[in-house]
């Protein structure tokens, strides 16, 4: 087994835990496949967004036709607001969210949160500090999964708390938008 040197500050968050863990293959493609599970997830995430980008976009515009009619003005009226609010909620979906890391200088420490894997962190260092963050990383297998399950952990928070929740929200109004709408025709039919 690998001995794991001691933390030196630039360690990276988590380390701690992988110290005891062999390097190899099942290990790494265990990681591997999850980390592929999560951009399939956000793929598909963002595949369904659009459908209901361009669903609401029609739906949208067919119900503000009808407006004008006074036997569905009001039904028209309920489901053009449920729509749009699937629509607005749609695009939050596949709207990309990040706060990109503000360093004080080249040398800044990093913060907790700094993923060396993500794109919209490591844009924020010069290509030195990059490679040796990178390769503070590589030192060590303990070092390398611990990138890995940082990376891993970011992009399921991302899908749980931001894609996925607004992907939910976004259908649930959509298809809430038809029912309502259903519901406010009946009664005036009831009540004709």
């Amino acid at each position: 087994m690998q001995q794991v040197p001691a933390e030196t500050g630039n360690d990276p968050v988590g380390i701690e835990h992988f110290g005891a863990i062999v390097g190899r293959n099942t290990a790494d493609n265990l990681l591997r496949t999850a980390q592929q599970h999560h951009v399939q997830l956000s793929t598909m995430a963002d595949m369904k967004a659009n459908i209901l980008i361009t669903v609401s976009s029609i739906v949208l515009t067919l119900s503000l036709r009808e407006l004008a009619t006074p036997e569905f003005k009001y039904a028209a009226w309920v489901l053009a607001g449920f729509t749009l609010a699937a629509l607005f909620l749609a695009v939050l979906a596949v709207l990309p969210k990040y706060r990109p890391l503000r360093l004080a200088s080249s040398e800044a420490p990093l913060p907790n949160a700094f993923n060396v894997l993500f794109f919209g962190h490591f844009a924020e260092l010069d290509q030195d500090r990059f490679q040796r963050e990178i390769a503070q990383r590589m030192r060590n297998d303990a070092a390398v999964y611990a990138a890995q399950s940082h990376d891993l952990y970011s992009l399921g928070v991302y899908l749980a708390r931001h894609k996925y929740r607004y992907l939910r929200l976004s259908y649930l109004f959509f298809l809430s938008g038809f029912v309502a709408a259903l519901l406010v025709k009946a009664l005036m039919w009831a009540g004709a």
